[in-house]
């Protein structure tokens, strides 16, 4: 007896789907779906950076040669610190890692883009240094970051270090090879006292034990590698020479950037909201006909 009405079906039934796909997206939501981690590949300037930062006891000392500890912001080693964070800062495209060095190498972080953790790093240097410098095992450890991977832009090796030591025949082969292996380039930071003689200029009675700087830069000049040193006497000096570095390595560089997975619980939530309007507004607009 009650004639059709095509609308108020029409109304119904969407009514009902708004409903079920509500439900649909709350369940979707509870159940937690994501897109899965992906590789993407990128093009930038910059380069791939190691850092390779002496943390012997000698860096506990200021530019003058006068030993303070640790905690001081005058240290080498604090200066240093605060100036290569200023620099990770500004190489947005870079991917850097970072190894520490003293009687033995320490491997603190892989090449990666994440300058956040790269920061966190060179934070960690915060303590105190002990021990001695042997920069030959850190020098095969930062070479090592390069082996077995794709020459996809300029390989450096940054050495931030105030002094040297001897290194054996067979480790000076294996990082000579290592080097033509890898085609990197060494930059030396190499931070000097004031009363230190400079790196080019020979010592009146050579020795590797007296004068091990004077020698490790021959040593690097003889490598076959492209090379630079870099004598820094003050934080001024230092800021110079990273500023000379960081001119140095902008080049084209091809890079896999990680992308991390992407929960969209959030996104079905927000549907089922949606779909949900519609169920609201209506039973906002029902009128109840028989009171009781």
């Amino acid at each position: 007896m009650v004639p059709q009405d095509s609308f108020s079906q029409i109304a119904d039934r969407f009514v009902k789907l708004c409903a079920s796909l509500s439900l649909l997206g709350m369940i979707l939501g509870v159940a937690g779906p994501f897109l899965r981690e992906q590789w993407v590949d990128r093009v930038g300037t910059g380069a791939h950076i190691v850092l390779l930062v002496d943390r012997s006891s000698s860096m506990n000392e200021n530019f003058s040669g006068r030993y303070l500890g640790g905690a001081s912001a005058e240290t080498k080693s604090a200066v240093a610190r605060r100036l290569l964070a200023e620099f990770v800062d500004r190489r947005k495209d870079d991917l850097m890692a970072v190894v520490a060095f003293s009687a033995a190498p320490i491997y603190v972080l892989p090449l990666t883009q994440d300058h956040a953790a790269v920061l966190a790093a060179i934070d960690s240097f915060a303590e105190r240094g002990h021990g001695v410098t042997n920069i030959g095992s850190g020098l095969v450890m930062a070479l090592d970051f390069f082996v077995g991977r794709p020459v996809t832009g300029s390989r450096v090796i940054l050495l931030v270090s105030d002094g040297a030591a001897r290194i054996d025949e067979e480790t000076r082969a294996r990082i000579g090879q290592m080097f033509t292996d890898t085609q990197a380039r060494l930059h030396w930071i190499y931070l000097r006292n004031r009363t230190s003689p400079r790196l080019a200029d020979k010592p009146e009675n050579p020795g590797e034990s007296t004068s091990p700087e004077y020698f490790l830069h021959e040593y690097f000049q003889h490598l076959d590698v492209p090379y630079e040193a870099h004598e820094a006497e003050n934080p001024e000096a230092l800021r110079d020479a990273i500023g000379e570095i960081e001119k140095l390595t902008n080049e084209p560089l091809h890079y896999q950037q990680k992308l991390p997975r992407q929960d969209l619980s959030t996104t079905f939530y927000l549907a089922a909201l949606v779909f949900l309007i519609p169920v609201l507004i209506s039973r906002a607009m029902e009128i109840e006909r028989w009171q009781t």
